[in-house]
């Protein structure tokens, strides 16, 4: 059951509830190796409570109350995102189905333990679903909850991670692709691949702020085909082949998500030209000061910094 500002309280150590019958104030022991302390968000003048989902388990009859909150927007308690916009570092972003998301840095998120989970889980459903007694009825709806909170929290960690990439490397920016026709750039995406692309957005939009990164989207057009060498840029559809990237004017080869997590980062950047230092890192002319990458060999499985490229 999903709970927000209306119909949840919460003191130091209850919840007042509400329910069909009335509202129920139960008391709650907080895990004490929480990442999330619960006096620093849910008690902080810094945070709202946005909602929470109470969850109950057969197996050790017990209720879980998962909570959400967020940094006000305004007020003294803020994290201020620089508005200093003529220094600011990029951090590209690409979103796919072999690699949930791909930075510029040449980090890589990737997703097989998703997708396993993902299709364990929906062979489960199938095997209840064969079943028809409303015992495996009530066992498919309690798997569609633990489901719906491992994949919530599965894109939590990432997220997190991703903007911990970007402060780690000094980044004031984290730029996506606009994701409104992604489901027809990504046809030979499932349901769940879509889901994860916006969820992972949307939190990186509220989790980045608090570390005083700001968080923008670039138009995805032709950033798969575009090489991300400085000194080339040729566009061709032909660039592409899967995962692996191989310019057909300057032979630059690369894995191809990373060529986009590139190329979305060097959009935002190029679109602030006057205001952003244009000199190479290196001689390579792979990328710009102020677009956070790392030079190497990528081929999907791993990153091999080379120092000076």
């Amino acid at each position: 059951m999903d709970y927000d500002t209306r119909s949840a309280t919460f003191s130091r150590n209850k919840v007042s509830l509400a329910t069909v019958e009335g509202r129920v104030e139960p008391s709650f022991v907080l895990p004490a190796d929480s990442p999330t302390p619960y006096e620093r968000y849910v008690l902080s003048e810094g945070y709202e409570f946005c909602e929470s989902t109470l969850r109950y388990d057969s197996v050790t009859d017990e209720f879980y109350l998962h909570l959400s909150t967020r940094r006000y927007e305004s007020g003294g308690n803020d994290v201020e995102v620089s508005a200093d916009t003529e220094h600011q570092t990029v951090l590209g972003i690409d979103l796919g189905v072999n690699s949930l998301a791909v930075a510029s840095t040449g980090t890589f998120w990737q997703g097989d333990k998703y997708d396993h989970w993902c299709r364990e889980f929906e062979k489960r459903r199938g095997e209840m679903q064969q079943r028809g007694t409303q015992a495996a009825h009530n066992a498919l709806l309690r798997l569609g909850k633990r489901e719906e909170a491992w994949r919530t929290q599965y894109i939590h960690t990432v997220a997190t991670e991703l903007v911990s990439e970007a402060v780690e490397h000094d980044c004031n920016v984290i730029v996506f692709e606009d994701l409104t026709d992604i489901r027809e750039r990504l046809p030979q995406a499932k349901w769940h691949h879509i889901w994860a692309f916006r969820r992972l957005f949307e939190y990186v939009s509220y989790k980045a702020p608090e570390r005083g990164v700001s968080v923008e989207q670039v138009a995805p057009n032709h950033t798969s085909q575009r090489c991300s060498r400085m000194d080339c840029g040729f566009t061709h559809e032909d660039n592409r082949h899967g995962e692996h990237f191989e310019c057909q004017k300057c032979g630059y080869e690369v894995n191809a998500d990373y060529n986009g997590a590139k190329n979305i980062g060097l959009r935002y950047a190029r679109k602030r030209t006057h205001r952003l230092r244009s000199s190479p890192t290196s001689g390579s002319g792979d990328a710009e000061v102020d677009l956070r990458i790392t030079g190497g060999t990528l081929n999907g499985e791993s990153h091999r910094p080379i120092a000076g490229d």
